[in-house]
């Protein structure tokens, strides 16, 4: 089956007939995400997000509903009530930029999806509202940086963990000053030319520079994919894995980072080791798998021996994203 956007188009548009004929409840269905993108495939895979909203209490937030191998929903449901009032929408970085661009809308039974849209894009480039959503990611990722450097979070996974999120919240903060901030696969594909929008070209070498060092060769990669892959699927045999890590989305991720590592290893590495990071936090400590994740860790150097030079990396990141979010609010 060949996959182009009008099948996926035309796929989440059988779907959600499918999904408001089952549940009378769901006011609304639209569309968000790549498939929104002229080109939203990356190593010739993407999703389809489906964003559900209900009118009465729901039993379930996320599900993963598998079309093909290649293929999946990825169907978030919320109650109306998460959306009102619709104005906090204008500070908030993931639906604020749903709605501020404007998604496919599928269906929208009793027009609840005008009324939101309207309130939420009102004033929603104002510069108080752009610094609201700049400062959602800048606030956590100082706080927890600070949190590092004071050695407050324990030795091993907690750290590396920590790390990251900062590392994850730095990129969004800036990624936010001149658009909607960046899911997993996309982070570190995208962003050099986010900063350089925002004015700020430095902040993505040092963002990779900070989980990346000068001993990665393409002799790495194949062995980091099969090492990967028997994670993830050891952590889905052991029925732990969360909706991010389903079985059904391997693909989605194993088929990017085999594209991305040819020619963009930032973006690959760092999706490797985020969603491998998950698994770890999840995966027993005594087997192989969590001990191929360390050798990663190892590998990258992301221990504490290294971590302050990393943590420097971060401070001048943070320093001139917090230095342009003064500029705003003056």
């Amino acid at each position: 089956m060949r996959i182009t956007r009008d099948v996926l188009l035309n796929l989440a548009k059988d779907n959600a007939a499918k999904l408001a004929s089952k549940d009378r409840g769901i006011a609304c269905i639209f569309i968000a995400g790549s498939l929104l993108d002229h080109d939203p495939f990356i190593g010739g895979i993407t999703d389809i997000d489906l964003f559900c909203i209900h009118d009465r209490p729901i039993s379930v937030s996320r599900e993963i509903v598998r079309i093909n191998a290649d293929v999946h929903l990825d169907v978030a449901h919320f109650e109306q009530d998460f959306f009102t009032p619709a104005r906090k929408l204008r500070t908030d970085p993931w639906f604020g930029s749903i709605f501020a661009r404007g998604p496919l809308v599928l269906r929208d039974s009793l027009h609840w999806f005008d009324f939101i849209r309207s309130t939420a894009t009102a004033q929603y480039s104002h510069p108080e509202n752009l610094l609201g959503r700049v400062q959602s990611f800048l606030a956590p990722a100082r706080l927890t940086w600070q949190s590092l450097v004071d050695d407050a979070i324990p030795l091993g996974l907690k750290r590396t963990e920590a790390l990251l999120e900062v590392i994850r919240n730095t990129a969004n903060a800036v990624a936010s000053l001149s658009g909607a901030p960046l899911p997993l696969r996309r982070l570190f594909l995208d962003l050099p030319e986010r900063c350089n929008a925002a004015g700020l070209p430095g902040i993505a070498g040092n963002l990779v520079q900070s989980f990346t060092n000068e001993t990665i060769t393409d002799d790495n990669w194949e062995e980091w994919f099969s090492a990967w892959e028997s994670s993830y699927d050891q952590l889905n045999a052991l029925n732990k894995a969360p909706a991010i890590l389903n079985l059904t989305r391997k693909n989605y991720y194993l088929k990017a980072i085999k594209s991305l590592s040819q020619e963009r290893p930032a973006a690959a590495l760092w999706t490797i080791l985020f969603t491998w990071t998950r698994m770890a936090a999840l995966l027993p400590k005594s087997e192989d798998h969590y001990k191929a994740w360390q050798a990663l860790i190892r590998q990258l150097t992301l221990d504490a021996k290294n971590l302050p030079a990393r943590l420097e990396l971060l401070d001048a990141a943070l320093d001139s994203i917090e230095e342009t979010a003064e500029h705003l609010r003056g």
